[in-house]
């Protein structure tokens, strides 16, 4: 059997990985993903039964599959100081939404959301939440506090939205950058 080697990360490499991880929601910050939202969209499912997509069935047809909408949402819910010293922290509010074509909220089978909130040192925040059966999910948090002026009080947020419905798959991202006053 093989000798398995081991070695601990330095702290150098750790300031490189989260150097990196800022770097890459700042570049999607600048190329126009600023507190905007793609909505997720699923392909087509080959269904073998009819009525599956959810209309139609019965005497020989179906109707159109269905064809719902992953809405992912971030939103800034204000400011509060830290409890002992001057640091400066926004809160967070992130959410999936699933939606029929008529944006009216829809049940899904599975839904969750996952958020990042990254400060300009390297440190980040983060909240999760799921649900089986739901047509939203949120999470709120707060960012670490931050200190100074200009850059150093920018908060570069970054959630993933799932969720499964019949079968099909449907992820989004939303990104935010927060500027604290």
């Amino acid at each position: 059997m093989p000798k398995r080697e081991h070695r601990r990360i330095s702290a150098g490499e750790n300031v490189l990985k989260r150097a990196a991880a800022i770097f890459a929601a700042f570049v999607m910050a600048i190329t126009g993903m600023w507190l905007t939202a793609a909505p997720a969209h699923a392909f087509d499912v080959i269904c073998p039964i009819e009525g599956c997509s959810g209309e139609g069935g019965g005497g020989g047809g179906g109707g159109d599959p269905i064809t719902y909408t992953l809405q992912g949402v971030i939103q800034n819910e204000g400011y509060e100081y830290e409890s002992n010293g001057p640091g400066k922290r926004v809160k967070i509010r992130g959410y999936s939404r699933f939606a029929d074509p008529s944006n009216d909220r829809v049940d899904a089978d599975y839904i969750n959301v996952r958020c990042y909130a990254y400060d300009p040192l390297g440190g980040n925040t983060t909240k999760y939440d799921s649900e089986n059966g739901g047509a939203l999910v949120d999470v709120k948090f707060e960012s670490n506090p931050v200190y100074g002026v200009g850059g150093y009080r920018r908060i570069t947020v970054t959630c993933t939205h799932y969720a499964e419905m019949n079968g099909v798959q449907y992820n989004t991202t939303s990104n935010a950058v927060i500027d604290i006053p």
